[in-house]
Formats: structure tokens, C-alpha cells, sequence
């Protein structure tokens, strides 16, 4: 049998309501459980917390006002006439708590979203998002649920718009998430020495919905429980949502003998096949003077368990004996130092342990039974640790360093993505290592918002935002032949004029990748003092001649008005000043291509390449931007990306050198990764080499061939290629081959002679 209850909150809210008999007392009461537990009152389920924590463009950023049972909330958008305003965002976020004070575990089973809408305007597309609650989640009695409820607006053009709305919730209380509790008087203590019997008054709490039946028993084989009459005792029942009282009577199994006159034993309360103590009682029988007691306790599975609460351990153990425990001794060490000893009650058999900081320890537990036997028994020494560190390296964003959060803790952040640049649409996270998938952390890819609940390692969160980091349509490339063709129209099969990073010159490459074509609402115009211009999409990169090194055109601090630009003039360079930056709104189709081992390609004659300058700049550049020839390099092994990255790419993004950027602390291999797998190998993004029956080929040509046909020219990748006598300079590689060598071809490859 389910309770089932039903409540409309507007919005989102939920609240139940119990309704019980005017009889029924058992949960108005502190009852006292083996000696050591309490269950008490019982309470409803509630609204305890609820704010705005996150919006865009909300006129009126409040908190909702919680009324009892439900939130009241307004949300009001303004959208401006413009394209860039139809396109933004339009949302906000709430956190809200259910505090379940209940004695019930509730189910979350269902939610209906209702919005309504008031604007002068067109309609808008209403949608909502609900984050860290799942459908049949359990909110536990006496337990909070903290999650979020995000309203978002597609608006159909531009005005004032108002939202109100309702969230309809289904809550189920299950009766299988009832228990059944049992009790009996603390310092309970009793003389079978001048008694017979010894009276035990127990009461059993049933908050199961339906009636229960279970037994009281002892396990002890020299004791037995009995009623007033001395007849063994029968099951019992209990209603549901009801108390029973029930009273039993301790006395010596016939033939039993006793070694010491000191003897505890436990009261159970057994229900379908478990047993739970309801407490301990202590007696004092007839010393048998023919008997000794030899056997010593047996104590084992000593366990310390880090809990949420900052310095706690939870130790815990099992233990018997035959005559009894008389208490135990707990011996707490640090670093194999004892740290503390506390004494414990017979029937303890879990402590907690508080105020500890960070560090090893483990737990010594001494038990000693009636007639003084003692025995031992220790945990495994580890380390328990309460603060958590969280890494975050987010590529072209943040918010980047390194953080801390407490064992057990939800850990939140806001992933932000830099000035032009898109939020990751996915993270990578590890907690202790291991991966987390999507179930165990929720992020919004629309606002950045990110919660890791129950953290209980340390945390690395690493992602890649997205960008356009494109030249539009018209702009003009430089090919090998010092013509030029518009970059919409460039191909694979392109030989190209590029810079050189070795040599400080004009070299030749092929592309070794490609973007599809996009289309944006608007473009950046950037006008230099020689009269030229170039328009860019996004986060582009030129090099600046200021600090010798390529700078992005949204970095506002080395990319601005009267910043000096390097751009090739018959094949040297030039000195340029940017004179006007300014954005032009108009809708226009964009690419981008970037040329084998160096990236750049030449633009309206200007050196540019990728708005990710930590890569275009991974070694120092001098003046004519080359490297330096005895830079250190750093190269990590294929296997390390080999699931995210093909080995042409590998080979011609130069990807084994980003060992240099994590060793500069710019990084690391998963942020690396990330950052291949939004960027380089997205297939919404990247443009097919030349395809053939599924395989890639690729141009390979030498400075002595005359291409007419670029069909002949074109490999298999893998595939080996055979140089012509003489010596041979490989542009793709930096690397001299002499004649008649074999050359495996991963890539676009261009051969210069050397003699």
C-alpha cells in the first residue's frame, strides 16, 4: 500500500501533510533505543530554503518568497530590437531545499510544468530544466535535498516579457521505507541470584503503515525469555503507525552454570529474518565455584570510517564473549602515537570520534569481559582527510586554480568561458582518480552552473570552451605560388604560403585542417595604419611585435588601438599599427584553415592563426617570430591521446609537443584533451580531408614538380612515398631526407630540393 499526496506550488515547492489519529502518540515522544539512540517528534516536509542563484537579462533579480507551501516568484525579461539581443539568453535559476522533518522517506515521483506568459509582443518558447533530482529519488526523513530549477526563454522578438507559472509535484510515501524500533529501559540491571525472573518493559515503534509482527529474543544460550507465567514466549503485533508495549521476563535456562557472577546480556527486537538490540541488561547470577572462566573475549572487524562531519571517524566493531563484556577500551593513535584512550559502555559497538584533524590514524579496541578476560583487536592505519583539493583548468576560461571542499560536501562553481568564447558543452571530472559520469554531478552547459554532491576524494574538473576563431568570407589566402584565393574557397589539395617557425621565413604546407562554414549575425573590422583592414569572427590571433608573440583580438590588454602588427611584404616583414577595431552587424559566413606543423596561414598578408595562444605560442618567438633553435621540447607519447585525436592530426597539429605547455603549468593532458575533442575533432566543426573508399589521402609534392593534375599527387595515408635522387628538405617535418628515401605519409607533405 502507497500514501499518496498531491500538491500544486507555483512554480516549485513542495509540502506534505500527515494526517494521523488523535490516539496515536508514538511519534510525539523521545524514546530512548538500547540506551544509545532517540527517535523524536515527528515534523513535516518543507520549504526550507529557496533564492535566485543564477540569470540573464532579468530585470528583477529577487529571491521568491516562500508561503507556506508554495513560492511565489515574477520574472520579468527585457529583449532589445537587436539580432545580437534575439540571440542571447534569456533564464534564471533557483536552489531550492526540502528539509523532509518527517519520520517518512519520501519518493520525488513526478513534476508538470505550467507557464504562463504576458507580453505585448510575440510569444516565447518556455521551457524548464531540473537539476540534482531524479524521478523515484528519496528524500529521507530527518534528511534536506538541495537542487535547481531553471526557467529558460526563447524570445520570438523583442519586448518586455513576464512569466509566472506552476509546478505541479507528486511526493509518495512508501511503506516499505517505514522501520520497525525497539526499546527497553537504560541501566537496566537485575539479581537472578535471589529472583527467579527479572521484569523487562519494552516498547516497539511501528512506522510502517501496516500492522507488524516480530519476536523478542536473547541470543545468550544460559538465559531465556518468558512471560509473567513462565511460558515462552509468542510473537507479537503491532499496528501500523502504532506503538506496543510489551512485558518479558529474564531467567536461567535450566543446567546453565556460570564461571562469573557478573553476566550482560542484549535484548533483541526480530522482524522479517533481521534483529536490531533494543538494549543491554545487566544481572548478577550464582558463581558456580567449579567452574573457571578461561575464554577471553573475541573482538574483530575493528573499521574507522571518515564521516561528514569535519573530524569525525565512525569506529566500529564486532565482539562476544561468553560470559559477558564488561566494557571496552578504545585506544585512538596518530602517526602510530597514541593520541587518547577513552572507556566505553558493554554494549557499544560504534563510536564517534570528533575534533580530529587531518592525518593517519588508526584505532586500538580493548574488550574485557565479567570475569576480567581481556582481548584486542586494531583497524588498518590510513589517512583521513576532511578537506578535499579541487582542480579546475578550464582551456580559455575558468575559473582556473585550485580550490578545497569538505569530505562529504557538494562542491559548486561557475564555469565561465573567456570573451568571445562559448562555454565547454562537457567536463571532464575525477574524484580520487576515477572518472565521473553524467549521473554523478550536474552541469549546465547554458549558464555555467556546476554541483559534484558528496565529494569524497580529491576533484579534477578540466574542459575546453568553444569559440570562432574565423576569418570571413573574401578574406584573401596566400598560396605557394604568391597568389591568392579567398579562404571559402580553399582546399585541402592547396599548396600554401606560411611562416616558418624554424627559419624565420616563408615556407610551404599544405592545410591539415579545415573548418565547415559558419555563419555569424556580425564580425570584428580591424583597420591598420598602411590602409589595409581584415575582419575576423571570434578570438583570431596576430603577432603582435610589441611582445613577440601572438595575442587574440578579444585579449583588450595586447591587442588594441595602436597595438604593432606583424604582416609579410614581398616576403618580408612588416610593421603595421591596428588603428580602428570596431564590429560591424551584418550577417556573413565564416572559415578557418590551418596549415600542417605551423598552424598559421598568410591573410590579407598578415601572419594569423587560432585564438588558442598558449599552443601558437608554446616556445619563445625572437623579432623575424622564429624559435629559438635550442628551445626544449617536451613531447608526450601517442598512447596518452590516442582515444580522442587520429595520428594525423597527432603528427601535423604537432601534438606531441604539448608536453612543453603542461610543464609551463598552462595545462595539463586531460585539459589538452578536452580541448581536442571541442575543438579539433568535433564533427560539427572540422572539415573531411580528401576522402577515397573511407581512407584519407593527402598531397605530396616536391619543388620540381609542375602540378596539373593534383590527382596524381594524392597518398594514401600510411601509404610510403619515394624521394628522386639529391637531398631534400621536408617542410612538414623540418627534416632532411636524402635521395631515393621512403617517406611514410601522415599528412600533406612538401619536399623543397636542397641540391
Amino acid at each position: 500500500m502507497k500514501g499518496k499526496e498531491r500538491f500544486i506550488v507555483t512554480i516549485i515547492a513542495f509540502f506534505l501533510l500527515f494526517s494521523m489519529s488523535i490516539g496515536y502518540a508514538v511519534y510525539s515522544i523521545r524514546t530512548n533505543v538500547g540506551g544509545t539512540a532517540a527517535l523524536y517528534g515527528n515534523g513535516d516536509v518543507v520549504i526550507s530554503n529557496a533564492v535566485l542563484t543564477n540569470y540573464n537579462n532579468l530585470q528583477n533579480p529577487v529571491n521568491p518568497t516562500i508561503n507556506g507551501k508554495s513560492i511565489s516568484f515574477s520574472l520579468n525579461f527585457f529583449v532589445a530590437r537587436t539580432e545580437e539581443a534575439l540571440n542571447d539568453q534569456y533564464y534564471a535559476t533557483y536552489q531550492i531545499t526540502i528539509t523532509n522533518d518527517s519520520v517518512f522517506d519520501y519518493r520525488f515521483s513526478a513534476g508538470d510544468f505550467h507557464p504562463s506568459i504576458s507580453t505585448q509582443e510575440e510569444s516565447a518558447e518556455i521551457s524548464y530544466l531540473l537539476e540534482g533530482i531524479e524521478v523515484d529519488e528519496v528524500i529521507p526523513s530527518k534528511e534536506s535535498k538541495t537542487f535547481y530549477l531553471t526557467i529558460n526563454m526563447v524570445p520570438n522578438d523583442a519586448g518586455d516579457y513576464t512569466i509566472v507559472g506552476d509546478f505541479d509535484v507528486d511526493l509518495e510515501q512508501d511503506e516499505e521505507l517505514g522501520s520497525l524500533l525497539g526499546s527497553i529501559p537504560r541501566d537496566l540491571s537485575g539479581d537472578l541470584v535471589n529472583n527467579n525472573m527479572i521484569l523487562v518493559e519494552t516498547t516497539v515503534i511501528n512506522s510502517f503503515e501496516s500492522v507488524k509482527t516480530y519476536n523478542i529474543v536473547v541470543t545468550n544460550d544460559s538465559f531465556e525469555l518468558v512471560d509473567s507465567n513462565g511460558n515462552y514466549l509468542s510473537s507479537y503485533t503491532v499496528e501500523g503507525n502504532a506503538e506496543a508495549h510489551n512485558n518479558v521476563y529474564i531467567r536461567i535456562k535450566s543446567g546453565a552454570r556460570f564461571a562469573s557472577a557478573n553476566q550482560n546480556i542484549n535484548i533483541f527486537l526480530s522482524y522479517d529474518g533481521g534483529q536490531t538490540s533494543m538494549g543491554l541488561v545487566r544481572l548478577t547470577v550464582p558463581r558456580d565455584p567449579d567452574l573457571v572462566d578461561i575464554t577471553p573475549p573475541v573482538i574483530s572487524n575493528v573499521v574507522g570510517t571518515l564521516q561528514t562531519d569535519k573530524g569525525s571517524i565512525l569506529v566500529s566493531y564486532s565482539a562476544s564473549d561468553n560470559v559477558g563484556i564488561n566494557k571496552f577500551t578504545l585506544e585512538i593513535y596518530k602517526d602510530n602515537a597514541l593520541l587518547e584512550t577513552r572507556e566505553l559502555g558493554p554494549d557499544i559497538r560504534n563510536y564517534t570520534v570528533t575534533n580530529l584533524a587531518d592525518g593517519n590514524y588508526h584505532f586500538r579496541v580493548i574488550a574485557e569481559d565479567t570475569s576480567g578476560l581481556t582481548a584486542e583487536a586494531s583497524s588498518e592505519a590510513k589517512d583521513y582527510i576532511w578537506t578535499m583539493n579541487v582542480s579546475i583548468e578550464i582551456t580559455q576560461g575558468g575559473p582556473n586554480g585550485n580550490y578545497t571542499v569538505d569530505y562529504g560536501q557538494t562542491f559548486q562553481t561557475t564555469i565561465t568561458a573567456n570573451n568571445r568564447r562559448n562555454l565547454p558543452n562537457t567536463l571532464t571530472i575525477t574524484m580520487g582518480g576515477q572518472n565521473l559520469n553524467n549521473n554523478n554531478y550536474t552541469y549546465n552547459a547554458n549558464n555555467g552552473s556546476l554541483r559534484i554532491p558528496n565529494v569524497t576524494g580529491d576533484l579534477n574538473i578540466t574542459g575546453a570552451t568553444t569559440g570562432n576563431v574565423c576569418l570571413i568570407k573574401g578574406t584573401k589566402v596566400l598560396l605557394a605560388n604568391n597568389t591568392y584565393k579567398n579562404i571559402e574557397d580553399i582546399k585541402y589539395d592547396d599548396l600554401l604560403m606560411v611562416w616558418n617557425y624554424e627559419t624565420g621565413k616563408l615556407t610551404k604546407e599544405y592545410p591539415i585542417w579545415m573548418e565547415k562554414e559558419k555563419v555569424s549575425n556580425g564580425y570584428t573590422k580591424i583597420e591598420f595604419s598602411d590602409g589595409s583592414s581584415i575582419g575576423v569572427v571570434g578570438a583570431h590571433s596576430f603577432f603582435n611585435s610589441d611582445y613577440k608573440e601572438f595575442v587574440s583580438v578579444d585579449d583588450k590588454e595586447k591587442f588594441h588601438e595602436g597595438s604593432t602588427i606583424l604582416k609579410v611584404n614581398e616576403g618580408k616583414l612588416k610593421k603595421v599599427k591596428v588603428t580602428k577595431i570596431k564590429r560591424i552587424n551584418k550577417r556573413i559566413e565564416y572559415y578557418f584553415v590551418a596549415s600542417t606543423r605551423y598552424w598559421n596561414i598568410i591573410t590579407n598578408d598578415f601572419i594569423t592563426t587560432d585564438g588558442y595562444t598558449d599552443i601558437s605560442n608554446l616556445y619563445k618567438f625572437d623579432e623575424n617570430i622564429a624559435w629559438d633553435k635550442n628551445r626544449k621540447v617536451i613531447k608526450v607519447d601517442y598512447k596518452e591521446v590516442e582515444n580522442v585525436l587520429p595520428y594525423y592530426l597527432f603528427k601535423g597539429f604537432r601534438a606531441e609537443e604539448v608536453g612543453v605547455l603542461i610543464a609551463k603549468n598552462q595545462g595539463n593532458i586531460q585539459s589538452f584533451k578536452d580541448y581536442i575533442k571541442e575543438l579539433i575533432v568535433n564533427s560539427k566543426m572540422i572539415k573531411k580531408p580528401i576522402m577515397k573508399n573511407n581512407e584519407r589521402y593527402w598531397m605530396v609534392t616536391t619543388s620540381d614538380d609542375v602540378v596539373k593534375n593534383k590527382e596524381k599527387y594524392l597518398v594514401k595515408e600510411g601509404d610510403y612515398y619515394r624521394l628522386l635522387p639529391g637531398k631534400w628538405y621536408s617542410t612538414s617535418e623540418n627534416k632532411v631526407y636524402d635521395g631515393n628515401t621512403t617517406v611514410q605519409v601522415w599528412t600533406g607533405m612538401h619536399f623543397e630540393r636542397l641540391e
